[in-house]
């Protein structure tokens, strides 16, 4: 008996899949596809493309190369899938996503920029605003030894977490990104331990939240102002209290919406134990295409 499989026999069938097959970025002739998988359009792929450096040693093409980094971290698809897609071994698809680097792409702009572009709904209340700041947090897989479940365990989110400290520039641009801390650490602990405050000048003003109260003499120290809502005293706010809450709130919704776009990368959902040791490369990189997607 002849197979049967949509209308075609056995051997046309088998054709016709070998025809479908996946192979790799010759494989996509669709923006929309390339959407799917990437989340770019084949204009920002192609810019991407420009700027991974040049390399004799690589044993797949610069387009596949880019589109597995892509692929990790908006489907947070694992090694072992990326593999069978390009039909290339699992230990490649994991050198060649964790020697992708764009830290450079990530810089402390001068004042001058930031005042230049300084956004009208800050003119007001904030003109010095250099920076707003505030702490995010990545659930992750149970860690191995008893040491890193005690320093990455957060009571807040009542898991296993890293933490990190993430500053904006008024007008919205990543501007400074920590190292990755334990989920037990404080905001205030990672902020004086993380080099931000040496990058203060005198005058800047600085939006935090209330959770960062431990950073003001570190601030105070570079002759810069911290700005954070009034603490409840008595049971109740005053008038005054209430407005610079509002005031202070108004304005911090833009990290808040960052992070909020931050975690559309599925890589982000929960970092399995083989990723931990690349933390730090990978939420650069999605701070990076965060902004090109």
């Amino acid at each position: 008996m002849v197979e049967k499989s949509c209308g075609l026999d056995f051997e046309q069938s088998t054709f016709c899949f070998s025809k479908i097959a996946f192979h790799g970025y010759d494989s996509i002739k669709s923006e929309n596809s390339l959407k799917d998988l990437t989340g770019t359009t084949f204009q920002i792929f192609n810019f991407l493309l420009g700027l991974l450096p040049q390399s004799n040693r690589l044993i797949i093409s610069k387009e596949n190369t880019l589109l597995i980094c892509l692929m990790k971290l908006k489907l947070g698809l694992t090694y072992s899938s990326l593999s069978s897609f390009f039909s290339i071994h699992r230990t490649t698809v994991s050198r060649v996503f964790s020697s992708q680097k764009c830290k450079h792409l990530i810089f402390w702009p001068c004042k001058s920029t930031i005042i230049e572009t300084l956004p009208e709904v800050f003119k007001k209340n904030y003109p010095n605003c250099r920076c707003i700041i505030d702490c995010t947090e990545i659930r992750t897989e149970q860690p191995k030894t008893v040491e890193q479940r005690v320093c990455m365990y957060s009571h807040y989110k009542g898991g296993y977490t890293i933490k990190v400290l993430v500053a904006i520039t008024p007008n919205g641009m990543v501007s400074f990104l920590s190292k990755s801390y334990g989920g037990r650490s404080s905001e205030s602990y990672i902020t004086n331990d993380s080099g931000f405050l040496n990058k203060l000048e005198p005058g800047d003003q600085v939006l935090a939240d209330k959770g960062f109260p431990g950073i003001k003499t570190g601030v105070d120290d570079q002759n810069s102002i911290l700005v954070i809502p009034p603490m409840l005293h008595n049971g109740r706010f005053t008038e005054e209290e209430v407005l610079s809450t509002s005031n202070v709130a108004g304005v911090r919704i833009h990290i808040e919406r960052l992070f909020a776009r931050l975690k559309t990368f599925n890589i982000l959902n929960k970092i399995t134990s083989d990723l931990l040791v690349y933390i730090d490369n990978i939420l650069f990189m999605c701070c990076v295409f965060m902004f090109i997607f």
